[in-house]
């Protein structure tokens, strides 16, 4: 390879991973269910990223799709922030105390996939849908 054809690689590789862009995340993120809310993510644009989420009740059938969510949980911090190119991972401690890992991926203008990560051994949830107010 010639040294143009490594510097081009090299820049490649640094507009990858080295250049996250908070403000494709950065924003009042809902998530509905039959029309209403049950799912709100707050972002701010920082060093690392922060935020709030507050969630309700969620329900899902064996497959992981969700059949019920009703809004009224708490707005708690989200912690542990990382962008990685089009995504957002983050921790959250809901109302339980329980830590969840949380991973939002943008997947077009306004619009992003949430999925809880490291359920427990059983529990299916498939992503839903998130999209900017």
């Amino acid at each position: 390879m010639n040294r143009l054809g490594a510097v081009v690689v090299l820049l490649a590789a640094l507009s990858t991973t080295g250049t996250a862009q908070p403000q494709r995340f950065v924003g009042d993120w809902e998530a509905r269910f039959k029309g209403d809310v049950f799912l709100t993510l707050k972002l701010q644009e920082g060093e690392p990223i922060s935020g709030t989420m507050s969630g309700g009740s969620i329900r899902v059938d064996d497959d992981g799709n969700l059949t019920e969510a009703s809004g009224g949980g708490d707005e708690l911090p989200i912690s542990k922030a990382v962008i990685e190119g089009d995504t957002l991972s983050f921790d959250w401690k809901g109302s339980d105390d329980e830590t969840l890992r949380i991973r939002m991926r943008v997947t077009g203008d306004g619009e992003a996939q949430l999925q809880f990560m490291g359920l427990p051994e059983g529990l299916k949830m498939k992503p839903f849908t998130l999209k900017r107010k």
